[in-house]
């Protein structure tokens, strides 16, 4: 672990007013959080940089603010009058809110300099008269302050928004988490900013999450991707494949780094796979797998890039066939799914988890792609993130997150003698794949593509 000393943080702030009227007009910020972080529970919410007064609570439970540390809190609607007449807690104010931009974060690693990029929304509901400024004041993790700001009243939009960007800097490879105060005519607003941790891969492509050390990595041979042990295609591949049948058609573009796919009329749930083995002694657990893609031709429209993880050999045996799949949908869809065995149905297949509208259709642009499958809660759950680079410019956003604590898939694994690789138990329809696999899958079916920069790296999951 690198060392915490020495570290020089440089705060640039600046304001930046955009028009974002017309992304809201309802004038709620609960508009503009993902949906991925709405199902969080109150305290994550409140961590992730959404200010406790607009915390989203489930089902029919009373968001309050406790009163001990200002921190929000869902409770049961017959409880709330109790607990704030005993001064527990205190009802919510919406005189002032904010949250934290989820989707943009931007974190560079050059001579060991970290930048990281935060936008924070703010809405002031209610504009007092006699009152003309914004307070700002930023503090380090530890509640030092580092620095405060006055903004105008003017600065705010006539809807009442107005967007305050944070730069940060440190030359020690450290991101630090900050907390804004924004406060106004005596009411406040905490808004939290994680510290993020990114570095780039050998493609200078961003790392989201750190590398394990001493953990297996896998970088495609972009100049020759089939001259490479741990890597083969299937079917097999080669340049003037004119049988889809047989083989799938595979090259390099003359002009870059990219390689072309290609393999089209073919029964549905069939196409093009990219398949990369684990180094030898050890699986892929806990992973970052990443590719670039560029759509330009699909048959059985929609279908899907995807990312598996976690697999068998499912074509070895019917066991073997346990993997999850991540996904973008070429119509611009987030989706994963489980598959415990491989009989040749959809009995083995668990219900697919879908977030729609993710992104643009796919079609004759490049897009980046990155899938996580990691362990959480002393490995009883399986946590899926997906981020994408919608620009194709390093700039990676999530969009997608979701945890399997169970997804059952209607077949029985257990009629084909098929065991709970963890437990050695008879696996049950139930059964998470909390362990490792020999391989892992760029995948996309009745497709013709390019891709580029392909990898997968065992990584140090966020504490969960």
């Amino acid at each position: 672990m690198r060392a915490l000393f020495s570290i020089i943080i440089i705060i640039a702030i600046s304001i930046i007013i955009h028009n974002i009227s017309g992304q809201n007009e309802t004038g709620d910020l609960h508009d503009l959080i993902p949906k991925w972080l709405i199902t969080k529970s109150p305290l994550e919410q409140y961590n992730a940089g959404i200010s406790a007064n607009i915390v989203v609570c489930q089902g029919n439970l009373q968001l309050v603010i406790k009163t001990r540390d200002n921190s929000p809190a869902c409770i049961k609607p017959e409880t709330a009058n109790m607990l704030l007449e005993r001064g527990w807690a205190k009802n919510t104010t919406t005189t002032i809110s904010g949250f934290l931009e989820q989707n943009y974060r931007n974190a560079t690693y050059r001579n060991g300099t970290v930048i990281d990029s935060h936008d924070i929304y703010v809405k002031l509901h209610h504009i007092v008269e006699g009152t003309h400024l914004i307070h700002v004041q930023i503090l380090f993790s530890n509640g030092t302050q580092y620095k405060t700001d006055s903004i105008p009243v003017t600065n705010i939009q006539p809807d009442g928004y107005y967007m305050y960007h944070v730069d940060t800097k440190s030359n020690n490879y450290t991101s630090q988490g900050f907390r804004a105060n924004i406060g106004y005519n005596n009411y406040s607003a905490t808004i939290y900013i994680p510290s993020v941790n990114e570095s780039d891969d050998i493609f200078g492509v961003k790392e989201i999450y750190p590398t394990k050390k001493d953990g297996p990595q896998w970088y495609m041979n972009s100049i020759d991707p089939l001259n490479d042990t741990m890597f083969y295609t299937g079917p097999d591949s080669n340049a003037s494949c004119n049988d889809p049948a047989t083989c799938m058609q595979l090259y390099k573009n003359p002009t870059n780094d990219s390689w072309h796919a290609k393999r089209i009329d073919v029964p549905e749930n069939e196409g093009v796979r990219l398949v990369v083995n684990s180094p030898p002694n050890t699986l892929w657990l806990n992973t970052e797998m990443t590719g670039y893609y560029r759509l330009q031709n699909s048959t059985h429209y929609p279908q899907e890039f995807t990312h598996v993880t976690r697999s068998g050999s499912p074509h070895v045996s019917i066991c073997q066939g346990y993997s999850y799949y991540s996904s973008i949908t070429f119509d611009g869809n987030a989706e994963v799914q489980k598959s415990l065995y491989h009989a040749g149905d959809k009995l083995s297949y668990s219900e697919t988890f879908a977030t729609t509208g993710v992104t643009t259709p796919l079609n004759d642009r490049w897009i980046g792609m990155k899938t996580m499958t990691y362990n959480i809660k002393n490995n009883t759950a399986v946590k899926f993130e997906i981020w994408i680079d919608d620009q194709d410019d390093n700039n990676w956003h999530k969009v997608f997150e979701q945890i399997d604590s169970g997804w059952p898939v209607p077949g029985d694994p257990a009629k084909y003698g098929c065991k709970n690789i963890t437990t050695g138990d008879s696996m049950n329809n139930e059964d998470i794949i909390s362990w490792g696999g020999t391989e892992q899958q760029f995948r996309a079916d009745n497709a013709e593509f390019d891709f580029k920069k392909l990898s997968i790296r065992e990584i140090i999951p966020p504490i969960s």
